[in-house]
């Protein structure tokens, strides 16, 4: 087969999901297929693509298609597509590059999450608007469909009234860190144990919430802090009020986005990890903790339960008593800790790229 696959999202600046997924997907299908062909499509210059993607085998082209002209998806990709004439497009993005299916070319979509739909207030009008227009496109003229999660399944079921047969769970991976190749460096000088999260500031994530729970267990763990990593995000501004109008104000700790090995180090020697998401598509930083072997807390909701399976403590995301029971708990049981760390590390092991990349290729093959 001819498979044509658009990853313009790495061309992008800052780090997302998506561009991870696609970046992560892509080079794990050219480690264990060497009998498709596949051409790369990206809205760049040649020498700006393979700064991205390097390819040992010969079966993987990088096709670099520039345009100044708006909508690259809709504009020139389509044209391109219609000369090469691939067999299938897979997109790892929710949208679809033709404003009509073409009858030669089956197409494969990958639907992150629909969180635009289960939490609109959380969008910007311009947001929800693509985000809903391209996603509808995109399952609507997919010939299959993959999700991260059986949540998302589910959502785009309700949402869309699909065939469940078409849409297949393909988990994303992690790559299982080496303890030799983590920076030996300390770059996090925190002294104080404390409890992190990380993950984009808004909303959505229940930060507000998070703060509340914590307020509550600082009255029996003075020394202990709230570390939270991420950009900030929409609708951000109360999240940043709220943590300066706390009593404990100089403990909770933004630090925006940080580096690979700042992070690598947070992650080490954090106490325990809390994801209290109102609703997540995959939930990418629940893996990274469990790799790191650190306990994790979760929303028991959405996907969050079912990739921590019984490797974390599940919390109600709407109650903040929940959240701070949840980690005293683990503040003050040790072994508690260290058996929710050893389930994490076992959990962890069921999530790798190439299992992802060997089930994304069924479904190229059964399309």
């Amino acid at each position: 087969m001819k498979i044509a696959i658009d990853i313009n999202e790495l061309t992008f600046t800052g780090t997302t999901g998506v561009k991870v997924y696609t970046q992560e997907i892509v080079n794990a299908l050219s480690k264990i297929d060497v009998k498709n062909e596949y051409i790369l499509y990206a809205n760049c210059r040649d020498e700006t693509l393979s700064r991205f993607c390097v390819f040992a085998n010969k079966n993987f082209k990088l096709k670099a298609i520039k345009s100044r002209l708006p909508f690259w998806t809709y504009s020139k990709f389509p044209n391109q597509l219609k000369k090469d004439q691939p067999d299938i497009l897979f997109m790892p993005i929710q949208s679809v590059p033709f404003f009509k299916k073409p009858r030669n070319i089956k197409i494969v979509v990958t639907v992150h999450d629909l969180a635009f739909l289960l939490f609109p207030e959380y969008f910007t009008v311009k947001d929800k608007f693509f985000l809903k227009l391209h996603t509808k496109r995109a399952i609507k003229m997919a010939d299959e469909i993959i999700v991260p999660s059986k949540a998302t399944k589910r959502d785009i079921i309700k949402f869309y009234k699909v065939d469940e047969s078409k849409i297949t769970v393909v988990y994303h991976g992690i790559t299982l860190y080496d303890k030799n190749n983590l920076s030996s460096q300390t770059i996090a000088k925190i002294n104080s144990p404390y409890i992190l999260f990380v993950g984009v500031i808004q909303p959505r994530k229940n930060i507000i919430r998070l703060i509340e729970a914590f307020e509550m267990v600082k009255a029996n763990n003075q020394e202990l802090k709230l570390i939270i990593v991420g950009k900030k995000g929409w609708q951000s501004d109360a999240i940043y009020k709220r943590a300066e109008e706390s009593r404990f104000a100089k403990d909770i700790i933004f630090l925006g986005g940080v580096s690979n090995d700042h992070l690598d180090d947070l992650y080490q020697n954090a106490l325990a990890f809390v994801l209290p998401s109102l609703y997540e598509g995959f939930g990418m930083p629940v893996l990274e903790a469990m790799n790191y072997g650190i306990p994790c807390i979760v929303s028991d909701n959405s996907s969050l339960s079912e990739v921590s399976g019984d490797s974390s403590l599940l919390i109600d995301a709407y109650n903040s008593s929940d959240i701070a029971e949840k980690i005293e708990i683990l503040c003050r049981d040790e072994n508690l800790r260290k058996e929710f760390a050893r389930k994490g590390l076992e959990r962890v092991k069921n999530f790798n790229w190439e299992k992802a990349a060997e089930q994304t290729l069924e479904v190229f093959e059964s399309t």
